[in-house]
């Protein structure tokens, strides 16, 4: 009996401890799923504010992408209407389009023909330029004129003026340069002169015939001698307008071998020493062609002419 009892005993303290340890654990597996549940919210926290942030951040990046090409399309579009411009200085309007076309951009140009106070030839351009994938447009309008503004008066012919320059150019002596003529040939003599229509020499120039086979009274030239003699060889045909000019006191020579011959007319801004055995023929005609050739031409942009058409 005293062992039953014992074991009795046992089996219900047993039991009894059972029962005592099954709430410890039942609240420990409570603050578990407490603890679980607190991560789980802090994940999706934390997932839903990188998922944000990778949002904004690709938005941002979108955002930066479209300014760009949107500041890239404009530069694109400026600078084509420039290049046009520039084209439109020695080409015709359908040359220039050719030369200066461009995918994704549309451009149209508006041609008039004028006439200056001196009876000069202008001519006004009025260009837009838009991107086909976008929304932008520009337009300006420019007007390309003569550089050479007038031509001699009588009095000049053949002859000298003080002014001269500030007459033919509208720029003095000093403000005058080769870079005013954007297609002149620069040298420092006239030997083996390349073909072209302006020539700013620098120095003495002496011109054989075969100098100057690329001209005729169509197509003349302008020749303009700084600080140096010039002489034209025997045989040697110059058509359009030589200009003479001095930058010292020094005094040069202007001397035509004979059968030698200048079309059109020779000037100087000081007194020359001269020895003529060839021809000198005025020719308004040969004159007015050379003012009106494309070599001879500048453009510039009409002020307030210039819109960003949105």
């Amino acid at each position: 009996m005293r062992d039953k009892e014992k074991v009795k005993w046992k089996s219900i303290t047993s039991y009894t401890q059972i029962f005592k340890c099954k709430p410890y654990f039942l609240k420990a597996k409570q603050q578990g799923m407490a603890v679980l549940a607190i991560v789980a919210i802090l994940l999706s926290v934390v997932t839903f504010t990188t998922i944000t942030t990778s949002q904004n951040v690709q938005q941002y990046y979108a955002i930066q992408k479209v300014r760009q090409d949107t500041v890239s399309s404009h530069s694109i579009l400026k600078n084509h209407l420039k290049e046009v411009a520039t084209a439109l200085r020695t080409q015709s309007v359908s040359t220039a389009l050719n030369t200066s076309n461009k995918p994704f951009i549309s451009t149209t140009v508006h041609e008039e023909s004028l006439k200056g106070a001196g009876q000069q030839l202008l001519t006004h351009y009025e260009v837009s330029v838009s991107h086909n994938a976008e929304n932008i447009k520009y337009k300006a309008s420019f007007l390309r004129y003569p550089a050479l503004f007038r031509l001699p008066t009588a009095a000049q012919l053949f002859s000298w003026d003080n002014q001269l320059t500030q007459w033919l150019f509208n720029r003095s002596v000093p403000e005058l340069s080769a870079a005013f003529f954007p297609k002149s040939v620069t040298a420092s003599h006239c030997y083996n002169l390349v073909d072209a229509s302006v020539y700013w020499i620098n120095g003495d120039c002496v011109l054989a015939g075969s100098d100057l086979t690329h001209t005729s009274s169509l197509a003349p030239a302008l020749l303009i001698v700084v600080d140096g003699d010039l002489t034209l060889s025997t045989n040697t045909h110059f058509f359009g307008l030589i200009i003479m000019l001095s930058t010292t006191s020094a005094t040069h020579e202007l001397h035509l071998a004979h059968s030698s011959s200048i079309k059109g007319a020779f000037v100087s801004n000081t007194q020359l020493q001269k020895q003529i055995y060839g021809l000198l023929t005025p020719s308004a005609q040969v004159l007015s062609n050379l003012q009106a050739s494309t070599q001879m031409a500048k453009i510039i942009p009409v002020p307030g002419t210039w819109y960003d058409i949105n």
